[in-house]
C-alpha cells in the first residue's frame, strides 16, 4: 500500500480498499469499546472535578440550593474563598516559573558528551591538516605536530558543542514564543490548581502557514503562502483526555484517548491533510450531516455553571477520538500499517489511531523517539495511588462548607435579632386598628377583653453572632492550613504582620512546603519532559544541522523558589546587620523594606507606608505636640503662687520676666 508524509511526519495509510476499508472499521470498533471503558472508568472523578469548579466560581450543587431555598426566605450567600486560594495559588506558581528575564528551562551538554557528528566532522578536518603538514616537517616531527592537533580538537569540539547547545537552547525559545508556550502552560496550570490535574500536548509535528508579500516580474506584489514545519503545543482540557484507568502514575500509562469537538468546517479540513480517509471522512458527513458528537453530562454542567445558553449546541459538530499507545502488530496491519518481514506481528506496537463512530480516519506507527505519547499530564498535589491529584478546591472544600453554613446561618441570625418579634391580643383591639402598623408613638385603641393581659408583648430574638464569627474564623484558618496557603500570602491583613521579619519569613518558609512539591511536579511531569520533546523534535525535523547535539534538559521551576528563600534570608540578615545608626542612615530603607516584602510575597503597598503618610503622621505629631506645650505655657504661677492664665500681648509677668510675645519668654 502507498504511504505518504502526514502531518506527524510518519508514513501512513492512504486510499485502502474495500477489503482494507473493512479491516479499518474492525479496528475502530476495538478502540470505541476500548474508549468506552476508559470513559465509564471516569464517571467519578468528573463529579469531583464539577464540585470543584462549582466552588472556584461560587456556587452551589443544584441539590444543595434547593434545599436551601425550600427554607423560605433565608441567605443563600456563597463565601468565595475558594476562588480566592486558587487564583493566589496560581499566581505564586506562575509568577515562579516565568519570572522576567529568566527561562524557566535550560539546556546543558551531558557530562559525557557524546558527539559523533561533531567529532567525525572536526576529525577529517583534523586528519586533513595534519596529512598536509606532514610533507613539510617530515616524520620527526609528526607526533608532537598529531599531540598538539588533538589538544586543538579537543576543544574545538568543546567549544562548538557550547555553541549547538546555545543554538538548541534559542531555536527552543523562538519556537515557544511564536507558539505562545507560556499562555499555554498558564491556561494549563490553572486546570491544574482547581482540578488537581493539568495536561499539554507537544512534540509532534503542525505545518504552520506564513503570509507574505512579494513583487513578481512585472513588480506587482503577489500574496505567497510559505508553510514550514513547527512542533506542536497545545493546553489541552483534562474533561477531554481519557487514559488508561488501570493506571496509577503517568509513567505506568499505556495508552490515551483525546477526544476532540469540532465543527463541520474543521471535520472537513482534515481531508487537506495526507494519512486521513478521505472516502470516510465524507462518509461520516453523509451519514451525519448534524453531526455526531452527543453532549456528555459534564458539558453540560460546565456549560450551567458558566451560564452559556444551551441552544444549538450541538449543531454540526463531530466527535473525533485521538488513540496513542500500544496496539497488536496483527490488528495494525488489517489497518493498512505495513510491517517488514522481520517483524513480529504478535508484538505490541506503538501507534496512532484517529476514529469517527468507530471508523478509522488515519493510522500510523507512532513517529515520536521512543514511541513516547505527546500528552503531559502533570498534578497538583499527587496521590500515591491514584492517577489525577487533587487541587485546592478538594482541599479546603470542608471548611469552605462549614464557612458558607455559618455564614448563612450568622445572617439569618442578624436579620432575625434586628428587631423584635411583636405579640398583638386581637380580641381587645379596637375594630379598624392595624396591628401591622409600627412606628415610634403608635398608640392602639383597646376594646374590652382582659385588662390583666397586655394588648402588644414583643420578644427580643437572641443575637449570636460572636459565637458564629468564631467558627467563621476557625474555619477559615482550617482553610489556610490544608492549602499551606497562609490569607497574609493573598493580601489580607492580620495580626501576625505585626510579628518580626525573622517569623514572617518562618511563616513563609512553612507555606513553602507544599508550593515546592507543586512546583516540583510541574518540573517533572511537564517542563522537562516536554522541553525534551522539543529537543528530539529538533533533532528529527529541524533543517539546521548547528542546533544538534548531546544535551540534557534542566527544570528551573523548584530552582527559582529555592532561590527566592535564600534571597529573602539574605535580605533578612542584611536588615539585621545594619540596624545601627551609622549604617541605617546609608541605606534606601523603604527600597529594602519592598525588597524584603516581595521575596516573602507580601504586597508591599499594603504593608509599607508611603513617604506622603509617614509626612503627614509626622506633621500631625508635632500638631498635637506642639498644642500640648502650648496648654502648658498658658498655666504659669501669678502673685500668690497660683497658677493663672499667662500674660498675652507684652503682658508683663510677676517675677521680672521679659514681656510674653508669641512665645511668653518660656522655653518650648
Amino acid at each position: 500500500m502507498d504511504k505518504e508524509l502526514g502531518p506527524e511526519g510518519i508514513s501512513a495509510a492512504v486510499d485502502p480498499t474495500e477489503e482494507e476499508q473493512e479491516e479499518l472499521n474492525s479496528l475502530g470498533s476495538i478502540l470505541k469499546a476500548k474508549y468506552t471503558e476508559y470513559k465509564d472508568a471516569r464517571d467519578n472523578i468528573e463529579d469531583d472535578w464539577i464540585e470543584d469548579l462549582r466552588a472556584f466560581m461560587g456556587q452551589y450543587d443544584p441539590d444543595v440550593l434547593s434545599k436551601i431555598q425550600s427554607k423560605g426566605d433565608r441567605s443563600q450567600v456563597y463565601v468565595g474563598l475558594t476562588r480566592t486560594k486558587v487564583l493566589a495559588a496560581y499566581s505564586r506558581i506562575t509568577d515562579l516559573l516565568f519570572q522576567p528575564g529568566q527561562d524557566f528551562f535550560s539546556i546543558e551538554k551531558t557530562p559525557i558528551s557524546k558527539q559523533p557528528v561533531v567529532e567525525r566532522q572536526l576529525a577529517e578536518k583534523a586528519a586533513l591538516e595534519i596529512q598536509q603538514a606532514a610533507e613539510q616537517v617530515g616524520t620527526a616531527g609528526l607526533e608532537e605536530l598529531v599531540m598538539a592537533r588533538l589538544q586543538e580538537l579537543t576543544e574545538e569540539i568543546e567549544e562548538e558543542t557550547d555553541r549547538r547547545v546555545e543554538n538548541m537552547h534559542q531555536a527552543i525559545l523562538d519556537q515557544s514564543k511564536e507558539s505562545n508556550l507560556e499562555q499555554k502552560m498558564k491556561d494549563a496550570i490553572m486546570e491544574q490548581v482547581i482540578f488537581g490535574t493539568g495536561a499539554m500536548k507537544a512534540g509532534t509535528l503542525k505545518v504552520e502557514k506564513d503570509h507574505m508579500y512579494m513583487t513578481n516580474e512585472e513588480g506587482v506584489p503577489e500574496l505567497f503562502i510559505e508553510e514550514y514545519p513547527m512542533p506542536e503545543m497545545e493546553a489541552v482540557s483534562i474533561f477531554d483526555l481519557y487514559p488508561d484507568p488501570h493506571a496509577t502514575s503517568v509513567n505506568d500509562m499505556r495508552d490515551i484517548f483525546r477526544r476532540h469537538i469540532i465543527s463541520r468546517t474543521e471535520f472537513n479540513a482534515l481531508k487537506d491533510y495526507p494519512g486521513f480517509n478521505v472516502d470516510l471522512i465524507n462518509e461520516c458527513i453523509e451519514m451525519n450531516p448534524e453531526g455526531n458528537h452527543d453532549e456528555a453530562q459534564h458539558e453540560i454542567d460546565r456549560r450551567n455553571i458558566a451560564n452559556v445558553n444551551d441552544s444549538n449546541t450541538n449543531t454540526e459538530k463531530f466527535e473525533v477520538l485521538e488513540f496513542w499507545g500500544s496496539l497488536n502488530g496483527y490488528d495494525l496491519q488489517d489497518a493498512g500499517i505495513e510491517f517488514g518481514d522481520e517483524d513480529d506481528l504478535s508484538m505490541e506496537y506503538d501507534a496512532n489511531i484517529w476514529i469517527v463512530s468507530g471508523k478509522v480516519i488515519k493510522a500510523q506507527l507512532n513517529p515520536l523517539p521512543g514511541g513516547v505519547i505527546p500528552y503531559f499530564i502533570f498534578p497538583y498535589e499527587k496521590n500515591p495511588h491514584a492517577f489525577w491529584g487533587t487541587g485546592v478546591p478538594r482541599m479546603m472544600r470542608d471548611s469552605q462548607a462549614t464557612m458558607n453554613a455559618a455564614t448563612r446561618i450568622y445572617l439569618d441570625n442578624v436579620a432575625l435579632s434586628s428587631g423584635p418579634m411583636v405579640e398583638v391580643n386581637t380580641d381587645i383591639m379596637a375594630s379598624g386598628e392595624d396591628p401591622t402598623e409600627l412606628y415610634p408613638w403608635r398608640v392602639f385603641l383597646r376594646e374590652g377583653g382582659d385588662g390583666n393581659q397586655p394588648m402588644v408583648r414583643f420578644y427580643q430574638p437572641q443575637s449570636n453572632s460572636p459565637a458564629l464569627v468564631s467558627v467563621i474564623e476557625l474555619f477559615r484558618r482550617f482553610a489556610d492550613e490544608t492549602t499551606a496557603l497562609p490569607s497574609y500570602t493573598h493580601g489580607q491583613t492580620q495580626s501576625s504582620l505585626n510579628r518580626t521579619a525573622t517569623g514572617i519569613s518562618i511563616l513563609m518558609s512553612n507555606a513553602n512546603i507544599v508550593l515546592k512539591s507543586v512546583i516540583k511536579n510541574i518540573d517533572d511531569f511537564l517542563t522537562q519532559p516536554m522541553i525534551r520533546s522539543l529537543y528530539d523534535w529538533n533533532m528529527t525535523w529541524n533543517q539546521d544541522k548547528n542546533v544538534k547535539s548531546d544535551m540534557r534538559i534542566i527544570a528551573k521551576g523548584s530552582t527559582a523558589l529555592i532561590q527566592k528563600e535564600v534571597q529573602s534570608q539574605r535580605l533578612l540578615q542584611f536588615l539585621s546587620l545594619i540596624n545601627n545608626p551609622i549604617d541605617a542612615q546609608m541605606v534606601d530603607r523603604e527600597k529594602l523594606l519592598t525588597d524584603i516584602a516581595k521575596s516573602l510575597d507580601i504586597d508591599p503597598d499594603e504593608v509599607i507606608k508611603s513617604q506622603e503618610e509617614l509626612m503627614n503622621e509626622q506633621a500631625l505629631q508635632q500638631a498635637i505636640l506642639a498644642s500640648q506645650q502650648g496648654g502648658e505655657a498658658n498655666q504659669v504661677p501669678n502673685g500668690d503662687g497660683m497658677v493663672g492664665p499667662n500674660a498675652r500681648n507684652g503682658v508683663p509677668t510677676p517675677g521680672g520676666a521679659g514681656p510674653v510675645g508669641n512665645n511668653g519668654g518660656l522655653p518650648t
